[in-house]
């Protein structure tokens, strides 16, 4: 099984949540692999442009060696636009960066780690898990 990291559930561990790093660290000793989706990675990064936390980055910097940041390739493009044209015809709607995260999992066959549950329940195929506050 390998868990892909949303961008809620790194900003919890850098945060310092103690549930959450309890969590990461308990994956860890089970050799679970943990990676972070491309899209994840540029929406952490971001943050970090704009409201420089230097700490922080250089804790990310470490997450990143230890869960490697994985592209996103022609497939999941072609997965996400599905999702998104699904999603719309049943009159839902998410962003595109959760829609992207959506396809990443659905098409590696990853379950998300996240807090925002309801933005994905809609996505059929999509393993959740909601590591606990």
């Amino acid at each position: 099984m390998t868990y892909a990291l949303d961008t809620n559930i790194i900003i919890d561990f850098l945060n310092r949540e103690p549930s959450i790093i309890k969590q990461f660290n308990k994956t860890a000793i089970s050799k679970t692999s943990m990676v972070i989706p491309s899209i994840v990675d540029y929406e952490v990064l971001r943050g970090f442009y704009h409201t420089p936390a230097p700490r922080k980055e250089a804790i990310y910097q470490i997450i990143r060696i230890n869960c490697p940041v994985v592209e996103v390739n022609a497939a999941i493009w072609k997965r996400a636009a599905s999702i998104w044209a699904m999603l719309r015809k049943t009159g839902h709607s998410i962003g595109d960066a959760d829609i992207l995260i959506s396809a990443f999992c659905i098409e590696n066959d990853y379950t998300l780690i996240t807090h925002n549950t309801k933005h994905f329940k809609d996505i059929n195929g999509l393993l959740l898990n909601d590591w606990p506050k």
